[in-house]
């Protein structure tokens, strides 16, 4: 038995990376997924890939997560093709660090908007429909950088660690409703956004050793590791589990 059979399931930034991986991992488990992203041509790969084989599908969602009216409407969307929504994981981000002083006004609005701003309004336009149906699971997108600080991410560290306190704000509010929320905080994880942010600090050669250092279990974490804990924050095993930040970062956090 698929744990998320006929489940429907909303990952948003399901074009690559972390987002890419759950959205598969959700469908192979059976899950209806509404894979959701501004790129198109990545949502377009990510449908064709998929083996339809595991029972589970894949369907492309257009949206640009900022937009309410745009929000609105691929919820609204989802809800009228499968009926009902059971989770959503807010996994949209951006990471484009510097030092307060060299953070261009521009620079913090974007990096809060869309990393805060889309899951505030994915999550005002779905819970709605998963209190209609007695309940349901978020997980949110925070990072290590929500939990520590490092030096020049103000604004990205601003934002995760917004998602955390926020987490724990919908986790009280909806608890009633039987809506779990929770969030997953990955460290170094093996993405095109960790590997820009790589080049940036000097290139892998140079950040390899000092990740190795920083994350005990000597390596970066893959995004299937990522989405597997995604999985089980959305799945029946965690049904007492809410309100909480999961660290999945190699033991990052725990020195």
């Amino acid at each position: 038995m698929k744990r998320f059979a006929d489940q429907v399931v909303i990952v948003t930034g399901a074009a690559s990376g972390i987002g890419e991986a759950t959205a598969r991992l959700f469908a192979a488990e059976g899950a209806k997924v509404a894979a959701v992203d501004i790129n198109e041509d990545g949502l377009r790969r990510l449908a064709n890939d998929f083996d339809a084989s595991h029972n589970g599908e894949i369907v492309p969602f257009v949206c640009d997560l900022i937009r309410s009216a745009d929000v609105e409407k691929m919820v609204g969307e989802i809800a009228v093709r499968w009926g009902r929504i059971d989770v959503l994981f807010n996994n949209a981000g951006i990471e484009e660090t510097d030092s307060i002083t060299n953070t261009t006004e521009e620079m913090w609005d974007r990096q809060i908007t869309v990393n805060l701003k889309s899951v505030f309004l994915c999550s005002k336009y779905v819970i709605p429909h998963m209190q209609k149906t007695n309940g349901g699971k978020i997980i949110n997108a925070g990072s290590i950088e929500g939990i520590v600080a490092e030096p020049n991410g103000a604004a990205y560290v601003a934002s995760k660690g917004a998602i955390v306190l926020l987490t724990k704000e919908m986790a009280l509010s909806y608890a009633k409703d039987n809506i779990r929320v929770n969030c997953v905080c990955p460290g170094w994880i093996d993405t095109g956004m960790a590997k820009r942010s790589i080049d940036k600090k000097g290139g892998i050669e140079v950040m390899l050793p000092e990740i190795q250092r920083l994350q005990p279990l000597g390596r970066l974490g893959q995004p299937e590791e990522v989405g597997r804990s995604v999985l089980f924050l959305a799945s029946d095993d965690s049904s007492f589990i809410t309100g909480i930040s999961l660290m999945v970062d190699g033991g990052y956090t725990a020195q």
